[in-house]
């Protein structure tokens, strides 16, 4: 429980810059969604084609980058997951800071402590949540059609934070 946690555990967590952030939110959110869902359909090229996102047809949600100050919406279409853009309802939105969602998507620390420890946010379907929470957290890095060069530089950013968090 948080009670029993240190202050400094739960507030010393890596933030994305704010040199890295204000530029982000110069840019409409639609932007970063097309960019996300991009990398996202070369990410899961094969779950998708395997019918393991299906749960997401006609249904849309949200990620909430907290430090870096944007949103991504979107939903899958009938082979890929598309955009979304308006202000139509959504069935599920996640809010988290960068490194929790890297540690999530990577298994390097338990979504169940992140949820409970309020790091990462449902609210919506938590039907919907609980199927995209363990989506992310089975995630295998080495399994996902992932460039080498992308895959070390998203290795060394989590290395990066881990060493931000551990050392004093």
């Amino acid at each position: 429980m948080e009670q029993n946690r240190q202050p400094s555990e739960l507030t010393n967590r890596p933030q994305l810059p704010p040199f890295l952030s204000a530029p982000l939110q110069l840019v409409p959110d639609l932007i970063h969604t097309q960019l996300l869902v991009r990398v996202l359909n070369h990410l899961f090229k094969q779950p998708l084609q395997e019918g393991e996102l299906d749960f997401l047809e006609s249904r849309t949600a949200v990620i909430r980058l907290l430090d870096g100050g944007v949103e991504f919406r979107f939903t899958k279409g009938r082979k890929k997951l598309v955009a979304h853009s308006g202000s139509s309802s959504v069935d599920l939105a996640i809010s988290g800071n960068l490194y929790d969602f890297i540690q999530l998507s990577l298994g390097k620390e338990d979504p169940d402590t992140l949820f409970f420890q309020r790091r990462i946010r449902l609210e919506g379907d938590v039907e919907l949540g609980l199927e995209i929470k363990n989506l992310l957290y089975g995630l295998e890095l080495d399994s996902l059609t992932m460039p080498t060069p992308l895959r070390k530089l998203v290795r060394g950013a989590v290395d990066h934070y881990q060493n931000r968090i551990t050392t004093p």
